[in-house]
């Protein structure tokens, strides 16, 4: 007697393949039982065809038991039955509409959010089904209530009620099946595609969250003018009209991408206005310190800065030190310097990359005040400032504006005067040593105007080690009706 073979089954002489599904599965495949008919086969060539199959099943049966597998599985099994599975759902819209057909009768649209939330609610009041019967029963009455058969009201208030209760039915959905086009879902293809460079990415992230934070991380095509009207005056209540609009780059880039992708098919942002900021540039820029500025400035560095300090590792504090130092005698940007690396710092050069943009990438020949920084920078110099994985520059800004705020007397307390205005202070030192407008953006990282930037690499590093060595922020030059130290009495004899 030959020996029984599981999940084989003989009728007349003619085999098959018989499975129960797992309870567990049912749902998930759409069925209960796997039938199988082997053919006109031998018993022998049954038996192997019933052991392969039986294999395949097992491995089946154990990539569902992952609920990550299981999930979308069961979604497209459902998705495929939506169109000939009758539910609850469906014959509560059936009873307003009557039957779907190819050419549905006439649909009184006052009747349809009140049908739509009796539908709704007979669904999550049902103690039988579990999220996946929930997420059928909405589709089917998403698509019957809202599909493209039925024309949008055309009254205002009976429009506002059915977009309203549309985006609830499609909010229960994204809430059970995960909507892919979230905000922050498409905001992370959006750097992508944008390749948003990481210390930008990083902002984005944070102005981005701040709508999050406001709206809920809702599907991008829920989010509508009155959201971004009612975020713009929240923000615009404690910032100016320039930090209200860098709010708002990333929230544009972002809608405008979804667009082009066709993620949603209006953009809500041209309903929306942002204030312009009237100031001039000068009085919306940082102001750069003037030279005797800057050497008082040196002086309370090393005074403060360069012995031990309380409440201050000497670590950090020799850190802070060079920093400082780098950005005044380089116009590097303050996250710039924060994340150099290794390699991008020698005994002629650093190298700046991956900053604000593809333009900002450039070498800066090293100046002779900071000949030793390749030294300490290698010995781990500036490494105390990775912890601080949100915003490395925090603790220089904040140590820096304690300094000429507090600690230098009388203080440099000009409003307009922080950190980043090392920046335009060395542009102006290099402008008043004999630079040109070439040298000044190759130093600086601005992008040269027009096509000749495809064709021209700049500057060649010998003359702008040259502008480098030439300029320092502290030396004061005299006024155009003084006598300077060149001689210029003795050219006049």
């Amino acid at each position: 007697m030959p020996k029984k073979i599981l999940h084989l089954k003989e009728n007349g002489g003619r085999y098959f393949y018989r499975r129960r599904v797992p309870e567990r599965h049912q749902k998930t495949l759409g069925i209960k039982m796997w039938n199988r008919p082997c053919g006109d086969v031998s018993y022998q060539k049954a038996v192997a065809l019933v052991t392969g199959w039986a294999e395949e099943h097992d491995l089946l049966i154990q990539s569902l038991d992952d609920p990550t597998v299981s999930r979308p599985v069961r979604q497209a099994t459902e998705a495929q039955a939506m169109s000939d599975r009758l539910s609850i759902a469906e014959s509560a819209m059936h009873a307003v509409f009557g039957p779907s057909a190819a050419n549905p009768p006439p649909i009184n649209l006052a009747d349809l959010p009140r049908a739509t939330r009796i539908t709704m609610q007979m669904t999550e009041q049902n103690g039988r089904f579990d999220e996946q019967d929930r997420l059928i029963r909405y589709r089917t009455t998403l698509a019957e209530a809202f599909g493209p058969h039925v024309a949008p009201p055309s009254n205002p208030d009976d429009r506002d009620e059915f977009d309203l209760i549309k985006r609830k039915l499609e909010r229960r959905i994204s809430e059970i099946a995960g909507d892919p086009n979230t905000i922050t879902r498409v905001a992370e293809r959006y750097y992508d595609f944008a390749s948003i460079r990481p210390g930008v990415r990083s902002k984005y992230r944070r102005n981005i969250g701040k709508l999050v934070s406001a709206v809920g991380d809702i599907p991008l095509a829920h989010l509508t003018a009155g959201h971004l009207r009612t975020f713009r005056d929240a923000q615009a209540k404690t910032m100016l009209g320039t930090s209200l609009a860098a709010v708002f780059t990333p929230i544009k880039g972002l809608l405008n991408f979804a667009v082009d992708e066709q993620i949603i098919q209006d953009n809500p942002m041209g309903l929306v206005k942002l204030q312009k900021d009237k100031r001039s540039v000068e009085e919306r820029k940082w102001k750069p310190y003037r030279p005797e500025q800057m050497q008082r400035l040196f002086e309370a560095m090393d005074r403060f800065w360069g012995q031990p300090i309380r409440n201050m590792s000497d670590d950090r504090r020799r850190s802070i030190w060079w920093a400082v130092r780098v950005m005044a005698f380089t116009a590097m940007r303050p996250k710039e310097v924060m994340w150099l690396e290794p390699s991008d710092v020698t005994d002629r050069w650093i190298r700046i990359r991956r900053s604000k943009n593809a333009g900002s990438d450039r070498v800066i020949p090293l100046h002779p005040e900071l000949a030793k920084f390749p030294e300490f920078f290698h010995a781990g110099g500036l490494r105390c400032f990775e912890v601080q994985t949100k915003d490395r520059v925090q603790s220089v800004r904040h140590n820096f504006e304690r300094l000429t705020r507090e600690l230098m007397d009388p203080p440099l307390d000009e409003p307009q005067q922080v950190l980043y205005s090392l920046r335009s202070t060395f542009s102006n030192a290099m402008r008043r040593a004999g630079a040109d407008p070439t040298m000044r953006r190759a130093i600086l990282g601005h992008k040269e105007a027009g096509a000749l930037r495809h064709y021209d690499d700049g500057p060649e590093f010998i003359l702008k080690r040259n502008a480098i060595r030439a300029t320092d922020p502290r030396t004061v030059y005299p006024d155009d009706d003084e006598d300077d130290d060149l001689g210029a009495d003795d050219d006049r004899n």
